[in-house]
Parts: structure tokens; sequence; C-alpha cells
């Protein structure tokens, strides 16, 4: 029998996270799914999007003994929701985008309080996400992250940077002392990655506005346009290539035509670019795991900015390639 992997309202519905389902196709699991729990588990089942083994998969898809089928409902809640993503979900990016280009070319000042503002926003959708799959994490650790990274690089450079990166994660550790939900390993380890996350992301964005508006420029660029063909990609009914791949492509030649233009170092934008795009997709996989608790190559996850959850590591890899580059 195939395993069945429940998320969200789901889970709620059937009491449990996993089940055991026989089945040859994805229709078949999914109908004796139904079978078992009900009605409203058939209700809440219809929007739900379906993967076999990390694949977006369709009702007739074969299905193996072996074979883990997980059924994600795009809307729960509680938290940011992604109704209508076409406008909703690309909206909130594009708006968050607008506000730190704009940002970025008025002054550092404002530069860091829009890093903070968005990599606070990301923390929230963050954290939401996964507690709609019963993973409980703390929102203060984060945040406090995030201040700390930004305040402290913005007045020491790169040592306030990496005395806020160390100082999140010891936060965060110390925080799941204190309440008993946050204990579990996985709560632990979750929290303890998402406050690494926002703190090193925070301050690299403005250790890196601190060398150059040029290179926050190009980043910022690499990474809009890594974003928007990635999210192209994953809308698409035909894509031609992998949404993670093409974020890949994406970011690489985003920073060769940003590098071109605004970079006073081609060859080390090329590089941090090339650098950013390989912390994009492993950012992409982080969140994955964080909001759904699996990899999966392409489909909607819960919360409206998932497309940032490489961006914050991807600011730390472009920086750290530039400077020693450069």
């Amino acid at each position: 029998m195939a395993r069945l992997r429940l998320f969200a309202n789901l889970r709620e519905i059937a009491g449990t996270g996993s089940v055991e389902v026989a089945g040859s196709t994805v229709e078949e699991v999914l109908q004796g799914a139904i079978d078992r729990f009900g009605g409203e588990f058939a209700r809440a089942l219809e929007p739900a999007q379906v993967w076999v083994n990390g694949e977006r998969a369709r009702a007739g898809a074969p299905v193996s003994a072996d074979s883990e089928v997980a059924a994600i409902p795009p809307v729960s809640g509680g938290a940011m929701l992604v109704r209508s993503p076409m406008a909703i979900e690309i909206g909130i990016v594009a708006t968050l985008a607008a506000a730190l280009f704009g940002a970025n070319a008025i002054s550092l000042q404002w530069f860091a309080v829009s890093v903070f503002l968005v990599v606070a926003l990301w923390v929230y959708d963050l954290v939401s996400a996964a507690e709609r799959r019963e993973l409980d994490l703390a929102f203060f650790p984060a945040v406090a992250s995030a201040l700390g990274g930004v305040l402290a690089t913005y007045r020491f450079g790169a040592n306030g940077m990496a005395a806020a990166t160390i100082g999140g994660v010891l936060l965060s550790l110390i925080w799941s002392l204190f309440l008993h939900r946050l204990r579990p390993i996985e709560s632990v380890t979750a929290g303890a990655v998402i406050a690494l996350s926002a703190a090193l992301g925070a301050s690299a964005l403005v250790i890196l506005r601190l060398r150059s508006r040029e290179e926050t420029l190009v980043f910022l660029f690499v990474a809009a346009v890594a974003v928007l063909v990635s999210w192209l990609s994953d809308r698409s009914e035909m894509p031609i290539v992998d949404p993670l791949v093409a974020m890949l492509i994406g970011a690489i030649v985003g920073g060769a035509a940003a590098g071109a233009i605004w970079a006073p170092d081609v060859l080390a934008a090329i590089a941090g670019a090339v650098a950013a795009a390989v912390a994009l997709v492993a950012g992409r996989n982080l969140g994955m795991l964080i909001r759904v608790g699996g990899f999966f190559s392409e489909g909607t996850l819960p919360g409206s900015l998932s497309y940032l959850d490489g961006v914050v590591l991807a600011a730390g890899a472009f920086w750290a390639t530039v400077t020693i580059l450069t």
C-alpha cells in the first residue's frame, strides 16, 4: 500500500499526518482515503495539490506500493493565505521588492529599515505556515535576530554581522528552554535555522549596502529575476524546465546582465550571482522542509512569501563571494 501524507486541515480532519492506503493510481489512493475519512475530508481534499514522490501528479498517475503521495491544501486558516496566487502572491513579493529597490536608491538608513520589515514579514509567513502543519515555532527570536543583525551590522560591520548571527541562534535555543511546546527536536532545529537565516540575510543585505549601492542593486536584480522566472515556471501548465532549475538559470543570467550594467567588477558580480543561485535553491528547499515537512520540486507552498525562502540565504552567499573576489 502507498503512504499518503496529509497536511493542514486534511491532517486535522483525518486525525493523522500519514496513513497507508491501497491503490494503483493517485485517484484510487485518494478515493480510499475519502472512504475512510468521510465527506468532510473529501470536500477539504478538492482544492489540494497532490505529489507522488516529490513530483506533482494527476489523478491517473500510477502509484506503487513504496510510493509516497502527499496532499497539501493551498489554503488554510490562521495565516497569510494564497487564495488567488496570480494576484496576491506575486503582488506581495513585487511590493516588497519595490520597497527594497526604492530604499536602496534613497539611503542606507531607509534600506536598513526596509530590510528589517521584509525579513520580519518573511519570518511571520514561514512560522505561520509551519504552525499549520502542527510544527510549533516561536516568532520573537527570529525577528529579534533580524533586528539585531540590521543594527549590529549597521554599527559594527562584519563583526556585528557575526555577533548577531551567533546571538540569533543562541537566543532561539535559549527561548526553547522556557516554552515546553518548543522543546521537540524538530521545533528546536527549525527555530534555530530560521533565526540564523533571518540574522544572516538581514545582516548580509545591510553590509552589502555598506559596501556599495551598485552591488546591492545587482543582488536585488538577481533575486528578482530568479524569483520571477521560477514563479512563471511553477505556474505554467507545461513548464520548459523545473522551477528550481529556472531559478538557477534566472539568477545567473540576471547576474550577468546586472553586472555588466551596474557592477564595479563584472566578473565578481557574475561569480556572486552563481553563488546566490545555489543559495536560492538551497533556501527554497529548506523553506519547503519547514513549511510542509518534505521536498517537492514544484507546486504552491503554504504562505504568501515562500519565494523569499531562498533570498535570505542568497544575500549572504552573494556578499561573501564579491567580498572575497574584490
